[in-house]
């Protein structure tokens, strides 16, 4: 999504900068976006009518980002509390905004080697402005499937 047009009622608003989540990692909160010289601003789920494949397209007027805007998940670790990796991406749902996964990563090297995964069950603890994610199954079970 980073990086995907905006059209806001016809008009290119800018690009997207950013997705953030809820603090529950289960939905798109809203993005933040930046046309020109003009500062960042904000996009609410509400607004969003469809996320395709070439643009975003939204309704109404972008407002001020929120000062939590800034919130993201990030360290994972299995459910004994070793730690795993890092979210490094989030698969939505084109219709309804909701996260159907989250991209997992064990490192550079091991993404060159294994790859990255999926988690589709998963839970967030709230940090501050992280998520710490802790998944119940553990990632070469899920490879293996």
């Amino acid at each position: 999504m980073i990086g995907m047009p905006v059209v806001i009622d016809g008009k290119n608003a800018g690009r997207v900068v950013r997705g953030v989540l809820t603090e529950d990692g289960r939905a798109l909160r809203g993005v933040v976006i930046r046309g020109g010289l003009k500062m960042p601003r904000w996009i609410r789920r509400d607004q969003i009518s469809l996320v395709g494949q070439l643009s975003l397209l939204a309704d109404g007027k972008p407002s001020r980002v929120p000062r939590d805007a800034e919130y993201r998940l990030f360290r994972v670790s299995d459910a004994e509390g070793a730690r795993l990796g890092v979210v490094t991406d989030a698969l939505l749902h084109e219709e309804t905004l909701r996260v159907a996964a989250l991209e997992i990563s064990f490192g550079p090297v091991d993404d060159l080697t294994d790859g990255r995964w999926y988690a589709t069950v998963f839970h967030v603890q709230p940090r501050g402005a992280t998520g710490h994610v802790t998944v119940t199954t553990q990632p070469k079970e899920v490879m293996e499937e």
